[in-house]
């Protein structure tokens, strides 16, 4: 029997959600709809895994990824141990829940520019590189 991990389950939309799933390539997969890719942003040990896909399937843009991509469809944020995927830790989670708690909306301005709304959130719109 495979262990179970921890992660942040973020779909588009909605707000984050904690789920379990056990520590299989299958299970993963579930989560995203397909083929896992894995990005790692930011310095702490955490991994982004999303649908390698997405964009082919033309799944629903979800969040910003800080300022310069969109991430497309569900994806998951998940812990690092020395050579796997693992649980997210206390700190992590709620760092991360907090992160991407307003779903977000994109719009392209007069300018070509694109916007982001996070719904419910009261923010301004902030603008993106691209």
């Amino acid at each position: 029997m495979s262990k179970e991990i921890r992660i942040l389950v973020v779909e588009p939309m909605k707000q984050p959600v904690v789920r379990y799933i056990e520590h299989t390539l299958p299970a993963m997969q579930q989560v995203v709809g397909g083929l896992i890719a894995a990005t790692y942003p930011w310095d702490d040990e955490v991994a982004v895994v999303v649908d390698d896909e997405g964009l082919l399937k033309g799944y629903m843009p979800n969040r910003a990824l800080e300022d310069y991509d969109i991430l497309v469809g569900t994806f998951f944020i998940c812990g690092l141990s020395k050579d796997n995927f693992d649980s997210l830790s206390d700190d992590l989670l709620e760092k991360y829940r907090q992160k991407f708690l307003w779903p977000e909306m994109f719009v392209r301005d007069q300018d070509g520019r694109i916007l982001v709304y996070r719904v419910g959130s009261g923010e301004a719109p902030m603008p993106m590189r691209h």
